[in-house]
C-alpha cells in the first residue's frame, strides 16, 4: 500500500564504473525535488513504475540529502532501458516498511 501522492520524474540510468561490463546493474539518482517529497533522508521503501513497469525497491541515501535507486538487470530489461537511457518513474513510499528476510541459519 502506498502513502501520499505519486512522485513523478525522469532520470538517466548510469552503470557504476567498477562494474562497467555490459549486462550488469545500473542505477539512477533521484532529482532533489523528488527526494525532498520522501518521508526520510535514509533508506526508504517505495513502489511504483519505471517506464510503465511496476516494481518495489528500497532507495538508498546518497549522502547529499537525496536518494539513488539500484536497477537490477531484470528490472532494466523489463523497463526496456539500459545505461545512458532516460527513464520515466512514478513512485510513492510504501505504507509500512517490509520485514527483512532473515536467513535460515540466523533464525536458528
Amino acid at each position: 500500500m502506498t502513502v501520499g501522492a505519486p512522485i513523478r520524474f525522469r532520470a538517466t540510468l548510469f552503470r557504476p564504473a567498477a562494474t562497467a561490463k555490459a549486462g550488469s546493474w545500473t542505477f539512477l539518482t533521484l532529482p532533489k525535488n523528488a527526494s525532498a517529497k520522501l518521508p526520510s533522508r535514509g533508506m526508504t521503501s517505495i513502489e511504483g513504475t519505471i517506464n510503465g513497469f511496476p516494481f518495489r525497491a528500497t532507495l538508498e541515501p546518497d549522502g547529499q540529502k537525496g536518494h539513488w535507486l539500484k536497477v537490477n538487470r531484470k528490472l532494466s530489461v523489463a523497463a526496456g532501458a539500459d545505461a545512458g537511457d532516460i527513464v520515466t518513474l512514478e513512485i510513492a513510499p510504501v505504507g509500512e516498511e517490509p520485514e527483512p528476510m532473515v536467513p535460515a541459519d540466523l533464525r536458528k
